[in-house]
């Protein structure tokens, strides 16, 4: 059985054709699998920023009462040098 000569070259060509076509499907995915890692990572970053910004948001009342106290404890001692 002779096979002939244009059979080689057209399987050759259809594998280069499926061949192709997979790697387009896997660039594909792999750019979609980047722009998932990009908004996890957005997402990341917005927790973090959140969470940044809850803890200022304490630190402020924090510093609103210890500087209410400290007002407190100098007006005292004023007093009490004055007095």
């Amino acid at each position: 059985m002779t096979i002939p000569e244009e059979a080689p070259s057209k399987r050759y060509r259809e594998m280069c054709e499926r061949l192709d076509r997979a790697v387009g499907r896997l660039e594909t995915a792999s750019a979609r699998l980047e722009r998932l890692g990009d908004r996890a990572s957005d997402h990341g970053r917005a927790n973090e920023t959140a969470a940044l910004r809850a803890e200022n948001a304490r630190l402020h009342e924090t510093n609103g009462a210890v500087s209410g106290r400290l007002d407190s404890a100098i007006n005292r001692l004023k007093s009490v040098l004055e007095g």
